[in-house]
């Protein structure tokens, strides 16, 4: 990729996010690159700094690869199934709440339904 044919498309938290993102961008047949996970001297010194590591895309790609982004962002910002809550019922014998995936009480071995 030659420097001016190359755009920001996004703004990772860190290196591990950014890396995945080029490989979803990759499995979609869109070259990334990320640039800026450090500034360095150029003088072998240690960095002076970090910032946001960044994917850049060919400008022919940005608005697939703009889209592909906006969806792993709204994916990634739903509530996450263990965050959820989960459906209960209430133990007859006991009054325990109950996991809907469990036919008798956690707590007194109740069955959920009569036999």
């Amino acid at each position: 990729m030659q420097d001016d044919e190359i755009v920001e498309v996004y703004s990772a938290a860190d290196l591990a996010q950014a890396y995945f993102l080029r490989t979803l961008l990759g499995n979609e047949g869109i070259e990334a690159r990320v640039v800026g996970d450090k500034i360095s001297t150029g003088l072998g010194l240690p960095p002076v700094g970090e910032t946001a590591p960044c994917l850049w895309v060919r400008k022919t790609d940005e608005a697939k690869a703009r889209e592909l982004l906006a969806e792993f962002e709204r994916v990634h910002a739903r509530p996450h199934p263990e965050n959820e809550p989960r459906s209960t019922w209430k133990c007859t014998a006991c009054g325990e709440m109950v996991d809907d995936e469990l036919d008798l009480c956690w707590n007194c071995q109740n069955p959920r339904k009569p036999y």
